[in-house]
């Protein structure tokens, strides 16, 4: 690393829930809690050590599955996405969350997976072709 990116090496250590202080005063076993007392070297050496103990505890546990109806949740907005593709992530979750409180009273992530499967078939089957229907025009 040619210089000392101080920013990226707190928000790491703040987000293994460590202070600056404490992770220098670990790695230097005690001898200084100052990132500017390190050497480059040392430095470097701290911030490698520090990346992989963050690399380490965002890795996903071999039991993990998605939430159910995960899947439905994401084809809903591949089908937006497709009708609405000029509009933002954050656009399209609206257009979507209005469309489920019209039909079930409860946004998107509120559905269960029954209530899920019948958005979306309406959402595929209805809403889509009319929508595509009307562009023709």
């Amino acid at each position: 690393m040619n210089h000392r990116d101080y920013r990226r090496f707190y928000a790491m250590c703040k987000a293994l829930d460590k202070t600056k202080e404490e992770a220098v005063c670990e790695f230097t076993d005690g001898r200084t809690e100052s990132c500017r007392e390190l050497s480059d070297e040392e430095f470097d050496q701290l911030f490698a050590k520090i990346v992989t103990l963050q690399t380490a505890v965002q890795k996903i546990p071999d039991d993990w599955e998605p939430a159910p109806g995960d899947a439905m949740r994401k084809k809903m907005f591949s089908i937006a996405r497709e009708m609405y593709f000029h509009k933002s992530n954050t656009e399209l979750k609206t257009i979507i969350d209005d469309f489920c409180i019209k039909q079930k009273k409860k946004p998107l992530n509120r559905l269960d997976v029954i209530e899920l499967g019948q958005v979306l078939s309406i959402f595929e089957k209805k809403v889509k072709p009319d929508h595509l229907n009307a562009l023709k025009r």
